[in-house]
């Protein structure tokens, strides 16, 4: 398992977690099979390109995407990092 996927994938759970949704929820909400989605949370599978396309222009995941590939934020452009619900 290569380091660098693996990373992406555990971001793109905390992402999920934030959001307080379920991984069948939030692979509708991306439009990818749920299956796709656990994989790449493992890591067994390297996040595709569409798919991180995909989560930066969707209008309530957008505001990850600093975070998510250069671990950034900027409060004042509105990126921000996730944060667990609970």
């Amino acid at each position: 398992m290569n380091s660098d996927i693996s990373a992406i994938g555990k971001k793109v759970r905390q992402i999920r977690e934030a959001m307080g949704l379920s991984r069948p929820k939030f692979a509708e909400l991306l439009q990818v099979p749920p299956t796709t989605l656990k994989n790449y949370e493992l890591g067994y599978r390297e996040v595709g390109g569409a798919f991180l396309v995909a989560l930066a222009q969707h209008p309530e995941l957008h505001q990850y995407t600093l975070w998510l590939l250069a671990n950034k934020t900027n409060e004042g452009a509105g990126q921000i990092a996730p944060e667990p619900k609970g």
